[in-house]
């Protein structure tokens, strides 16, 4: 009898061990596990405010690009002819011009004045195609197609449907997506053929697609740098409450999808 009692104080001593060692290892466990969740949870807010930095600088550095090219041809066009058309005023006024030159001089004024004008009306339609405001979204698509069209690259549009009129502000944000993957496709995909297609039956359907040289979709997104191009596309299809849906594969093309009213 007495010799079962060290061994029972054994178990206990044992059993008490090792229920401490495991209530240890439990609780160093939920510690470790909690760091590590702290760990990646910063991680994560790190790479989301690394993303927000990027998109911001990728959005002000295309509005200053945007504002330096309108800049460029306000003060090397516009500005230009009208400072020689003041100078022509002026030598009219004077009347330091030659009579028999006088009437060229008019002419070349006049001209000029045209010019400015045409220039004019040229920077205002890029910035707000007349076309969009007039007739809507189909046409003003239309025509940005076969603007944007060349003899290395066709590009092709097709509609469907009863043209919905949508408001102005999502109009000429999905205007200015559509733009912006045209570009994509004809500077870096470098396509031969692009196709946009517009299906006006609800949900609406736009879909850009083309056979140039195509990306990796997940390497991409996992870049930063080379996807914010993809994150701005979202972020601005997102602000007219749509959907996007990438498809690219390496040299078989790209197909962006838009989906409205879902």
């Amino acid at each position: 009898m007495s010799a079962e009692i060290p061994n029972i104080t054994a178990l206990v001593i044992v059993g008490t061990s090792t229920t401490l060692l495991l209530a240890g290892c439990i609780i160093f466990f939920i510690i470790y596990y909690r760091s590590r969740m702290l760990q990646n949870k910063i991680a994560t807010q790190q790479l989301e405010a690394d993303y927000q930095r990027e998109l911001l600088q990728a959005t002000v550095d295309s509005q200053e690009k945007e504002r330096r090219r309108i800049a460029a041809e306000l003060h090397d066009g516009v500005g230009a002819m009208l400072s020689a058309a003041k100078l022509n005023l002026n030598m009219l006024k004077k009347g330091t011009i030659p009579s028999d030159e006088m009437e060229l001089a008019m002419v070349d004024t006049k001209e000029m004045i045209d010019s400015t004008i045409e220039t004019v009306r040229k920077i205002s339609k890029a910035l707000l195609p007349s076309s969009l405001e007039i007739f809507g979204l189909g046409r003003a698509l239309e025509e940005l197609v076969e603007k944007l069209t060349t003899p290395q690259t066709k590009i092709y549009f097709h509609q469907r449907g009863e043209n919905v009129k949508l408001n102005q502000q999502d109009e000429l944000l999905i205007y200015r997506i559509v733009q912006e993957l045209i570009n994509n496709a004809l500077k870096h995909a470098e396509a031969s053929e692009v196709w946009v297609n517009v299906d006006w039956n609800n949900p609406i359907n736009l879909t850009v697609s083309d056979n140039g040289k195509g990306f990796d979709l997940v390497k991409t997104k996992q870049d930063i740098r080379r996807g914010i191009g993809l994150y701005s596309i979202e972020n601005r299809v997102s602000l007219i409450k749509a959907e996007v849906q990438f498809d690219s594969e390496i040299n078989k093309g790209t197909r962006i999808r838009i989906v409205l009213g879902t």
